[in-house]
């Protein structure tokens, strides 16, 4: 029981030697804390409505009523990484006998104002989010249907963003 006391008084003695060794030692630490992405998806693509012109359905990004919006929410004037599946073929489900060649692309804006959005770059696309904490972007895909037959396309086409 004894030994135990003066290893405590001990260790009192030396903490307090500590203290006054690092008194005037002051230490700063920052850090950012930035918030997790989420993504809304706000309108499908509509593949069904545009016009059919010589085997091609072609929805633009910035200028199609039919493209598809989504919107990102992070932090406000975070910077943020998008790669998204370029190309894609996509076979009739059923009789696997048709085959869809889709080419998609994407543009973004910080306001949800399609017409000001700009084309992304195919791979890695770097996108500043808004003033708001928000960056929309815009799904749109050219589609030849040349080699298509009726019936169920499944497209599995991916979106991925992150922090830069």
């Amino acid at each position: 029981m004894i030994k135990r006391f003066q290893l405590i008084v001990f260790l009192g003695l030396l903490m307090g030697s500590v203290k006054a060794q690092t008194s005037n030692v002051s230490i700063r630490a920052t850090a950012i804390v930035m918030e997790n992405l989420q993504m809304i998806t706000v309108r499908d693509m509509d593949l069904i409505s545009p016009p059919v012109v010589g085997n091609t359905i072609t929805v633009n990004p910035i200028t199609s009523t039919y493209a598809g919006l989504f919107k990102i929410l992070g932090s406000p004037s975070g910077r943020i990484k998008v790669n998204y599946t370029a190309r894609e073929t996509l076979t009739e489900q059923n009789e696997g006998v048709g085959v869809i060649q889709a080419v998609y692309s994407l543009s973004a804006g910080p306001e949800d104002n399609q017409a000001a959005s700009f084309l992304l770059t195919q791979g890695d696309a770097e996108v500043t989010i808004g003033s708001m904490g928000v960056v929309f972007i815009w799904l749109g895909a050219e589609l030849d249907i040349s080699q298509a037959t009726q019936g169920n396309y499944t497209s599995e086409f991916v979106l991925e963003f992150e922090y830069i």
